[in-house]
């Protein structure tokens, strides 16, 4: 068994976090003395869990409680997130694509003045007056 100190530490949260886990009912202490909380394997299995699942961004913590609930949602839960995750890199990678170019755009002021920049901006602005003209 491991006190809540230690699992704070070792798992890098404050102490808090691990209360409001069991507020919330995602991470019950194993046992508890006095007033220290303690933990054994499968609680440290299911934190790890929660970290990876929620403290990676994967999910919310919503949807992390979910997912360890009785899981009636869980393959719902888990397409959304795989869907805002897969947007989310299509996202970075035109960023980093952009990013990219700049690097080796020939312009003096490639922020300035590259016209690959200047037609995404052009996108950029036609689209926000489209959504602006349609609402």
């Amino acid at each position: 068994m491991h006190s809540i100190s230690t699992v704070a530490k070792a798992f890098g949260v404050p102490v808090s976090t691990l209360r409001y886990y069991d507020d919330l009912g995602l991470l019950a202490p194993a046992e508890r003395r006095g007033n220290v909380r303690y933990y054994g394997r499968a609680e440290l299995e299911r934190l790890a869990l929660i970290q990876r699942l929620h403290h990676q961004g994967l999910v919310s913590l919503a949807d992390t409680a979910e997912l360890l609930g009785d899981g009636s949602r869980g393959r719902e839960v888990l397409t959304t997130a795989a869907g805002a995750i897969a947007d989310r890199i299509a996202e970075l990678t035109s960023a980093h694509r952009l990013l990219e170019h700049l690097l080796t755009c020939p312009n003096a002021d490639p922020v300035r003045d590259c016209t690959t920049m200047r037609a995404e901006l052009d996108e950029i602005i036609d689209a926000a007056l489209a959504d602006q003209e349609t609402s």
